[in-house]
């Protein structure tokens, strides 16, 4: 028995000798990814830090846009991919739901569908609360390996020295970028996301404002007072071409709708080839028309405040997912005309 093990130990110093050389390149390479994984553990990698940073000083500003170019752009068309899907499925069931509660009932679905990944993720956080707080430097504690290729970065902030001495816990998510990284989408942010579109809670960044009651006329001697109004403290001559308005629109009556219900002052300090213009957009533009029918039928819904004397009146339009925050009406010679 100790010849047959003496044998084959002479044997494999042998085999090992002879394929020294061929296992050189397979023993580097072991090496070579025992020295990276620490790398992988720990508290990450500098390219870790970095991308977890950049989130972080995106997050302080408040800024989505800068969010959004700091987030990995195949997170953010997962979410446009999704959401867009899900608010399609609902128009064909002539349900507008979920768009209401995430971008406003003003913007249109065409517009949305338009959006790039990130400008999608930029108007949809118009009703997400977004912020951090400035930091100077940040101690990175861990990066905890998740599914799916994702690292937690565990770390403490430290402040600017005019903003105190409080180190403060941070949590960033980032995943790979080719050979670097960038950051997930914040895990509190589709929290947030997963709440508007369910309906647990409603927008808090650019939510509608409440109807106010109609303003008193602005008292002034020689005044007349308000016109005279429905329950709902709107004008009745008022509602009247609104609904003017909405039929024009509605039947592409663009020449008309500029002629009868846009205001004589418009029409008299725009240039004749610029009101060609927009009468043509109005025309040639569904989505256009459409955005100013979700605005006519919103200010239905809403009582408007009263300036000049109540020849002014003014619907707040704000956190519709509109281009405009307000739509006004003005009085001239006792007929209502929309202002701007």
């Amino acid at each position: 028995m100790h010849w047959m093990e003496n044998s084959r130990n002479e044997h494999w110093f042998k085999w090992l000798a002879g394929n020294l050389a061929g296992l050189a390149p397979v023993l580097a390479g072991l090496c070579c990814l025992a020295l990276a994984v620490p790398a992988m553990a720990g508290n990450g990698s500098s390219s870790q830090h970095r991308a977890a940073e950049e989130m972080l000083a995106a997050m302080a500003s408040g800024d989505a846009a800068a969010m959004a170019l700091a987030i990995h752009e195949s997170e953010l068309e997962l979410l446009r991919k999704n959401l867009v899907g899900e608010m399609k499925s609902q128009a064909d069931r002539n349900e507008t739901l979920l768009r209401d509660r995430l971008f406003g009932s003003g913007l249109p679905l065409s517009d949305i569908e338009r959006l790039t990944p990130q400008g999608f993720f930029t108007t949809l956080a118009r009703r997400l609360r977004i912020g951090g707080r400035k930091f100077e430097s940040v101690d990175w504690l861990q990066a905890v390996e998740d599914s799916g290729g994702m690292v937690q970065m565990v770390g403490r902030a430290s402040p600017p020295k005019a903003l105190g001495s409080v180190r403060v816990p941070v949590l960033v998510s980032i995943v790979p970028w080719g050979k670097d990284w960038k950051a997930a989408i914040p895990l509190e942010l589709q929290a947030q996301i997963d709440d508007l579109r369910t309906g647990r809670t409603r927008a808090t960044a650019g939510a509608p404002a409440a109807a106010a009651p109609a303003a008193p006329a602005v008292a002034a001697a020689g005044t007349t007072a308000t016109p005279t109004a429905t329950p709902e403290g709107t004008p009745r001559a008022l509602l009247e071409v609104i609904q003017a308005a909405d039929d024009n629109l509605r039947a592409v009556r663009c020449e008309e709708f500029y002629s009868r219900q846009i205001s004589p002052n418009f029409r008299r300090t725009t240039a004749p080839k610029a009101l060609r213009t927009l009468i043509s957009t109005c025309e040639s533009r569904a989505e256009v028309r459409e955005r100013f029918l979700a605005a006519l039928q919103l200010i239905r819904q809403r009582t408007p405040r009263f300036e000049y004397a109540g020849t002014r009146a003014i619907y707040d339009l704000s956190g519709q997912g509109l281009p405009f925050q307000s739509l006004a009406f003005e009085l001239i010679d006792k007929q209502w005309y929309i202002a701007e």
